[in-house]
């Protein structure tokens, strides 16, 4: 199976996370380097949002019986609920 591409928000937190470590490494000004650590935690966040609202592959829904399902995993088939 082929992996699907990365949505675009984990590209910019990553670059953000290594343009931080690189202006520590070389000497940036204090204020830029202690912007982009405080947004650090924001951009997490908001790369978390993204990803979990990502709809780029489709999913099937649950039936009424089934109680989770992995849709990745053949060998995972949904659980059915037996509670009457």
């Amino acid at each position: 199976m082929k992996p699907r591409p990365l949505p675009s928000s984990v590209h910019v937190v990553s670059s953000v996370v290594l343009l931080n470590m690189a202006i520590a490494l070389f000497g940036a000004p204090e204020w830029l380097i202690g912007t982009l650590l405080v947004s650090g935690p924001f951009l997490v966040l908001w790369m978390v949002w993204q990803v979990l609202r990502d709809q780029s592959l489709p999913m099937r829904d649950l039936e009424a019986n089934e109680t989770w399902g992995y849709q990745d995993r053949p060998d995972l088939r949904p659980v059915k609920d037996s509670t009457p």
